[in-house]
């Protein structure tokens, strides 16, 4: 299950590089469209003004210059959320996808025996959506055993969630989330920040 959920976050990642990069290539053009258009105002201005004035087109040009680049770079941070939630929305459908293949159902029995040991008590609970629940009670013999200790299943209750489980004890008080759904929203920051570094680097 790790493997087939890192190989989707893999993915996720090279979609949202590869849009990324095509609208900086767009934004790119369009700065050095607007650039050329500012370099040869101001070079008519540095020719029609007199030569004591030249240093102030000069300034002008460089205010020009940055006024576009920070614009550039508010327009393209404005994007990258919209890039973040398509990549989203494909992660969750891929998702849905690997959670009805023999990989994820073998994989419920790793997932639960190592997040059960962070929970302590002789009673593991695990939540999961209802077909995954159908599935381990299934496999109780096989979790049980893969629990060790003699520590007991106990099979709660359906969460509206697409895979993954949430493993506590028997009264809930210590609640491990793993289903599918929180472990890509852990991924959301560092989507951001990737994509902060891709989209902003080129502009300068």
């Amino acid at each position: 299950m790790t493997s087939g959920l890192e190989n989707i976050r893999n993915r996720i990642l090279e979609s949202a590089k590869e849009e990324a990069a095509a609208i900086v290539r767009a934004a790119m053009d369009e700065k050095n469209e607007k650039l050329q258009t500012a370099r040869e105002e101001a070079g008519r201005v540095s020719f029609e003004m007199l030569e004591d004035a030249k240093e102030e087109a000069e300034i002008r040009y460089e205010e020009k210059m940055g006024a576009i680049r920070t614009e550039l770079k508010r327009q393209l941070l404005t994007k990258r959320e919209e890039i973040i939630e398509n990549a989203w929305e494909g992660a969750l459908e891929e998702l849905k996808r690997y959670s009805g293949t023999p990989e994820y159902r073998a994989g419920l029995v790793e997932l639960i025996a190592s997040t059960a040991q962070r929970v302590e008590g002789d009673t593991i609970r695990v939540d999961a959506s209802p077909a995954d629940l159908k599935a381990i009670s299934g496999m109780r013999e096989e979790i049980q055993e893969a629990l060790g200790g003699g520590r007991k299943l106990l099979i709660g209750d359906p969460l509206e969630c697409i895979g993954g489980v949430e493993v506590s004890d028997a009264d809930r008080k210590v609640v491990l989330d793993r289903t599918y759904e929180a472990r890509i929203r852990r991924l959301k920051p560092e989507l951001r920040s990737e994509l902060a570094r891709i989209l902003t680097g080129g502009l300068g």
